[in-house]
């Protein structure tokens, strides 16, 4: 048995979104008996000894270096296949970076930049792999109507409307929002000809908005109650990622498999058909988009040769 070790949501962010759409598609697409054990929800501790003594492979998905690194260990000493993904970017300058690398049975990196450092420290057992699978249409839940109004109102009065997302209200280790709230809310006040439907799944970062730019303009619209951020994507006409720090965004590839253009700051190597940009200061909603054929994989099929590699 094969064992995710891993969040689902809630709460929604690219990490559980991954591990949600990588599950469903390995029950749909493969024979390989994979289960989760949801470390933030399971409080059974039978359960979890019960879960992690039938796997023969377990696939951590953890953020948190130290515990990361704890649970390797842990795992390894019961005999187990250990695979982690690291999610973002990654120099593996932090030796407990560097352990967890080591140790694993099979590493995966989600962009050029950290499969490249973890190159230098470990030859073998190390993959570059997206962190993209398509969203199952059929899971999505459908926009309420009222939000759906707000937007096509948008459409009708200005040029381009377009989308950012935001999965909480976070910071970087030098204190800047990773999502850049008020940089972008203030780049489309100071615009007349094109509005922003800011999508997040609670008010937390409203509420941090409204403190910190008091007036908000009517060409920003706030969605602020959990949704499938698909959707908005599908009905606006381009997304901004604008980030100070990113590993291989989910929403980034799904604008591309949706046939949208993408303009994304240039904290990671993003993939063809992106526009980049620096910061807003830099940022022109007019450039044209590279129309280069973009081809955006399904990463479900090559981590399930990874899995079958190990059985």
């Amino acid at each position: 048995m094969i064992l995710l070790f891993a969040k689902t949501p809630p709460p929604i962010g690219g990490v559980s979104i991954h591990v949600n759409r990588l599950l469903t598609s390995l029950k749909k697409n493969s024979e390989l008996n994979v289960q989760i054990l949801d470390y933030s929800k399971e409080k059974n501790i039978s359960k979890w000894i019960q879960k992690i003594f039938s796997s023969k492979t377990i696939h951590i998905h953890l953020s948190n270096k130290r515990v990361r690194l704890l649970f390797t260990l842990l795992f390894k000493l019961f005999l187990k296949k250990v695979i982690i993904t690291f999610h973002g970017k990654y120099d593996f300058e932090n030796i407990i970076d560097v352990w967890a690398l080591k140790l694993s049975s099979a590493s995966i990196l989600l962009n050029d930049y950290s499969f490249t450092s973890a190159k230098s420290y470990k030859q073998s057992g190390v993959y570059k792999i997206g962190a993209f699978i398509p969203p199952i249409e059929a899971n999505l839940k459908p926009l309420k109507n009222n939000f759906i109004k707000n937007i096509n109102e948008l459409k009708q009065k200005y040029d381009k409307v377009l989308c950012t997302n935001a999965s909480s209200l976070a910071f970087d280790q030098k204190g800047n929002e990773i999502y850049m709230g008020k940089e972008i809310v203030k780049y489309f006040q100071d615009r007349k000809d094109i509005a922003l439907v800011f999508s997040s799944p609670n008010d937390q970062y409203y509420k941090f908005l409204k403190i910190a730019l008091p007036i908000i303009s009517d060409n920003i619209y706030f969605i602020k109650e959990k949704h499938d951020f698909v959707n908005i994507i599908k009905i606006t006409d381009g997304l901004i990622r604008a980030t100070t720090m990113d590993g291989d965004s989910i929403s980034v590839k799904e604008a591309l498999y949706y046939k949208k253009p993408v303009f994304a700051t240039n904290v990671v190597d993003r993939p063809k058909g992106v526009v980049t940009f620096s910061d807003f200061s830099d940022f022109n909603v007019n450039s044209k988009v590279n129309e280069t054929k973009i081809i955006v994989e399904d990463n479900s099929v090559n981590i399930f040769k990874l899995y079958n590699s190990l059985t």
